[in-house]
């Protein structure tokens, strides 16, 4: 018999539940978030909130924090002059020395070397930084469930939690993951960039109406030229950019009118950042 806390889908009663408390976890990393708290939000029993939390997710709140900490530490290693103890102190760690064991479990090198190694990167020439790219033909538009956001690329992890809890552990394991990202960067404010999480959900599904905010939308088909990124979300935007300025003006070819595209090839709640296979899809007239 199964429990009713295990229910998926749209028609969930606990999909509404946790949203509003994964919202608040993802707004409040630098505080130390109560498992009260959080069952507050989802206006559950702090006795059961945690099982409900774990059925939904497919992992507990403390490696839901852990995972967001270290993804924000890999960020501000690269792009702020942060002493190493404040880091790991941004990080939740109180001490250096076991935020540099974390760190590097999941990374595959130090803080230190990890810091030392994106500066240099993004004082090379890009053109001595090869990817092989690849092309790719998709003949039908792929049917998937979205969820926007919007601002930092880095934080787009906070939709694909919200359709993890739409479709449960078991179905994202079996679906396929994209995003699309409609914004330039380097262009606009970080605060104003809007992208979409997509996933693709099982056929019994494509007659479902949706809750609020959760939406049907396409991956177009078409032509792709496809360069893979291994390791890190964090250092996608560096293989992004030489795709743009190395690969594209060489190749001869003309971007067609559709937003980047990335396929995520295994997934970061059971594969460590070090050990992250992505596809990155640039759209060819």
């Amino acid at each position: 018999m199964k429990t009713p806390y295990r229910q998926r889908g749209p028609e969930s009663p606990y999909l509404r539940r946790m949203l509003p408390a994964l919202d608040y976890l993802w707004r409040h990393l630098d505080a130390s978030v109560s498992l009260e708290r959080l069952a507050e939000e989802a206006c559950l029993s702090p006795y059961h909130f945690h099982r409900v939390y774990h059925g939904l997710m497919g992992e507990t709140v403390a490696e839901t924090r852990q995972r967001l900490l270290l993804h924000r530490a890999a960020r501000d290693l690269e792009r702020s002059v942060l002493p190493l103890p404040r880091v790991a102190l941004r990080a939740g760690y109180s001490s250096s020395a076991a935020f540099v064991r974390a760190f590097g479990l999941a990374y595959g090198e130090t803080p230190g070397r990890y810091r030392k190694r994106r500066v240099a990167q993004a004082g090379l020439n890009r053109e001595t930084v090869m990817h092989e790219v690849s092309e790719m033909y998709m003949e039908q538009e792929l049917r998937v469930l979205m969820r926007r956001h919007r601002g930092a690329y880095m934080d787009i992890g906070k939709a694909f939690d919200a359709l993890q809890a739409l479709l449960g552990p078991e179905n994202v394991a079996h679906s396929r993951a994209f995003a699309l990202f409609l914004s330039d960067p380097d262009q606009m404010p970080e605060a104003e960039l809007q992208s979409i999480a997509c996933l693709t959900a099982p056929d019994a599904w494509a007659d479902k109406a949706l809750p609020d905010n959760f939406e049907w939308g396409e991956i177009p088909a078409g032509h792709y030229a496809c360069a893979l990124h291994l390791g890190p979300y964090a250092e996608l935007k560096t293989t992004w950019d030489w795709l743009y300025r190395h690969w594209l003006p060489h190749s001869g070819k003309v971007p067609a009118n559709v937003p980047c595209v990335e396929e995520y090839l295994n997934s970061p709640y059971d594969t460590a950042p070090k050990d992250l296979r992505t596809r990155l899809m640039l759209a060819l007239a």
